[in-house]
């Protein structure tokens, strides 16, 4: 309950009325504001000792609510009698006091009462009805004069005119469009061409270079854009077989372009060659020995066909056969590694079967003489010779031989191609391993031969069983420098570059190849110009025959911009390992440069 006020002319009542707080008032004066509307019942009211209450809930304002709502109640009254009599409600009536209630505004709170509103401050708000002028009404309320009427001629031959020229010049505009987007993809499409008569010949040049990964790359892009012609498609199919393993599609081109007529005697060679070393991948060495015969047909002397024929004799477990065919092409052809590779799997294998070993002393001379000339396939040579010594019962030879493997690089053989159109997968480390495994078995188990049987399961990525064999030999001989390389190789496998630097720069190893081979790896690959150099250059101050030590000062003569020097490395190299990928790449390189 509001508290009465000791002074009824005290202002000091205030108002709320929406979201304004209004006065100070007196009593009087809230009253008054009441009975005028410009506040209303809903409206809240409240003195300084106080809180905020509804106005019609406040006994100090009970008698004019009471007013206030006996009046609404007779307005009321007075409308519905009005709506019964006459059935029907006025429409102006109804307008008027509707706009009268929302048009009213709350005025500003004065401490006189305004004055009651007049007739004038209504607005009439009664919709006036419309009227609809024809344009000849229009003309003459204008003084029967016309300015742009749509019914005068010349008006509408004019917007006739300007319609015209829009429409001709969106049709203008329409065709530039379309000439724009014809020429767009013209010059699309010939680029696309461009790209793919690119990558074409950069197949083939690829292929020529020996350099089948990225000649394979190439093929690829090409074909997704567009399949090549017959011809392409017979050139690269060996290198689909070979490197991508796709010997039922390669067979399938090789077989077709067979049919085709005039075709050379070379090609119908090189087409059966491909043929069967797809069936020699698939396991079928009927055909493949089928095959090989009609490319024989054609070219007796052909060192592919034939190191293809030893290999099917040795899958098919004729090794004797087999290894009497590896001798015979290794004969004319002294150069071959893979047929000399062959013959001592092919002579490992028939060993096992035979008290007549003789065979095995020339092979340990051919092999140390191969080892002498070539890196390619050095380590799993010098695994053969092992074997070999191990078979024919000369330790010391044996030992020699071991320190030989462990002062050898490994992984070299990644770094060779191999011939398109032989089966050189029987050269990979899962097929010599076993070699390794039984010669570890049945030799005496030293430090240096549980290193070189770390060696071989890294090869054939056995690495935590590689790890633990070095252990096993670095405990038995910590400061043996092949143990010391072999564990240095492995670190270097396993991107532990400054560990494996650490050890390389022991002095233990200052004697060994492997330690300038493996150093120089490791500074190509953390680009070090100058460690590149000092090593290299060790090696091939030692021997200028090294395809790795070649390499290695070619790639710093271009790091130095020495375009001429790196040239005559990458010459050399070439004449001496004509397929060491790293120097075909580099020669490319400059090339393309």
């Amino acid at each position: 309950m509001m508290p009465q006020p000791a002074n009824p002319s005290e202002k000091n009542w205030l108002v709320k009325s929406s979201t304004r707080i209004l006065g100070p008032f007196t009593l009087d004066e809230v009253t008054q504001m009441l009975a005028s509307k410009q506040i209303s019942i809903i409206d809240e009211v409240r003195q300084p000792q106080g809180r905020w209450a509804y106005i019609r809930e406040s006994q100090m304002f009970m008698e004019i609510v009471r007013n206030i709502r006996e009046e609404q109640d007779a307005t009321s009254e007075n409308t519905m009698t009005q709506s019964i009599a006459q059935h029907t409600f006025t429409k102006t009536d109804a307008l008027t006091q509707t706009f009268n209630d929302e048009l009213t505004p709350t005025p500003v709170p004065a401490f006189e009462p305004p004055p009651p509103p007049t007739a004038g401050d209504f607005k009439d708000v009664t919709p006036s009805v419309e009227r609809t002028l024809s344009t000849r009404s229009l003309a003459k309320e204008a003084g029967a004069k016309s300015y742009g009427s749509s019914v005068d001629s010349r008006v509408r031959g004019k917007m006739q005119k300007q319609s015209n020229t829009l429409r001709w010049a969106l049709i203008g505009i329409a065709g530039l469009a379309a000439i724009g987007i014809v020429a767009g993809l013209l010059l699309k499409d010939r680029r696309k061409n461009i790209g793919y008569e690119e990558l074409l010949n950069q197949a083939i040049r690829y292929k020529s270079l020996g350099l089948y990964e990225k000649s394979l790359a190439a093929y690829k892009k090409a074909a997704v854009m567009k399949e090549p012609d017959s011809e392409t498609q017979t050139q690269m199919a060996p290198v689909l077989i070979s490197e991508d393993r796709q010997s039922l599609q390669g067979r399938r081109i090789l077989e077709r372009s067979l049919s085709q007529d005039g075709r050379s005697r070379q090609d119908l060679v090189d087409a059966y060659l491909g043929i069967s070393v797809s069936y020699m991948m698939d396991g079928d060495l009927k055909e493949a020995e089928d095959t090989l015969q009609k490319a024989v047909g054609y070219d007796p002397a052909n060192i592919s066909a034939l190191v293809n024929l030893a290999i099917v004799q040795m899958k098919k477990g004729s090794y004797g056969e087999a290894m009497r065919e590896f001798e015979s092409v290794y004969r004319k052809n002294p150069n071959s590694v893979i047929a000399l590779f062959g013959r001592a799997m092919a002579a490992m294998e028939f060993a096992k079967t035979t008290q007549d070993r003789s065979f095995l002393k020339p092979l340990v001379t051919d092999i140390k003489a191969s080892l002498e000339r070539t890196s390619y396939l050095r380590q799993e040579l010098n695994l053969f010779l092992i074997y070999a010594q191990s078979l024919i019962g000369d330790t010391d030879a044996v030992n020699q031989a071991v320190v030989q493997f462990l002062d050898t690089e490994p992984g070299m053989a990644d770094r060779y191609t191999h011939p398109l159109m032989v089966d050189w997968r029987f050269t990979q480390w899962d097929y010599i391993e076993k070699y390794c495994s039984e010669l570890f078995e049945k030799s005496i188990q030293t430090a240096e031969m549980k290193a070189l049987r770390s060696v071989c399961l890294m090869e054939v990525n056995r690495d935590s069983e590689a790890q633990k064999m070095l252990q096993e030999a670095l405990t038995e001989g910590p400061k043996d420098p092949y143990v010391l390389a072999a564990q240095a190789g492995y670190l270097v496998k396993a991107s532990r570059l400054p560990e494996a630097t650490a050890i390389l720069k022991m002095p233990e190893l200052t004697n060994l190849k492997v330690k300038n081979h493996l150093l120089g790896d490791i500074c190509i690959t953390t680009l070090d110009i100058p460690c590149a150099q000092q090593s290299f250059s060790q090696l091939y101050q030692s021997n200028r025959s090294d395809v790795a030590a070649l390499y290695g000062m070619a790639w710093s003569a271009v790091r130095k911009k020495d375009r001429a020097a790196a040239y005559d490395y990458v010459r050399a190299g070439l004449e001496a390992e004509p397929n060491y990928v790293p120097l075909l790449e580099l020669r490319d390189q400059l090339e393309s440069e």
